[in-house]
């Protein structure tokens, strides 16, 4: 039977590559459901995120072997994916994700008027997610 996976509305959204959405495409204000951005780069130092912008959950660093401790959300998925990826590299395992990606049938909902800013509790407002946008549908829409 075929499986189809509809998210509705994540607080946040993992990225498969290093680009995310230019700062241009995150203005701090609401854009409204029509939003539009085509403009993705890897993100400057400019911001507070240091080396985590692209950590797992928002991104697929620090997912290979020796990357966390015991305990850890990354170290627990790690231990999952080695059962069926090879994990020593973080290269290898950001290609297989990405080649496993392509197979699946996901759908993503996101409410119009889901626009409440991320800093209110909304959704994550982790360095790291708020490049990617201000609320759940800005997120969404890039």
């Amino acid at each position: 039977l075929p499986l189809r996976i509809i998210v509705g509305s994540p607080s946040s959204l993992m990225y498969l590559s290093e680009e995310r959405p230019d700062p241009a495409c995150v203005p701090d204000a609401d854009q409204g459901p029509h939003w539009s951005c085509s403009d993705f780069s890897i993100p400057s130092t400019d911001h507070d995120c240091d080396s985590d912008w692209n950590k797992y959950i928002i991104g697929l660093d620090g997912l290979h072997d020796g990357a966390s401790s015991e305990g850890q959300l990354r170290h627990d998925v790690n231990q999952y994916l080695r059962k069926s990826i090879d994990t020593s590299s973080s290269s290898k395992l950001s290609k297989v994700i990405r080649d496993r990606w392509t197979t699946k049938d996901i759908r993503f909902l996101f409410g119009s008027g889901d626009t409440v800013h991320c800093n209110v509790g909304a959704c994550s407002n982790l360095c790291a997610a708020m490049l990617t946008g201000k609320n759940r549908l800005q997120r969404g829409l890039n």
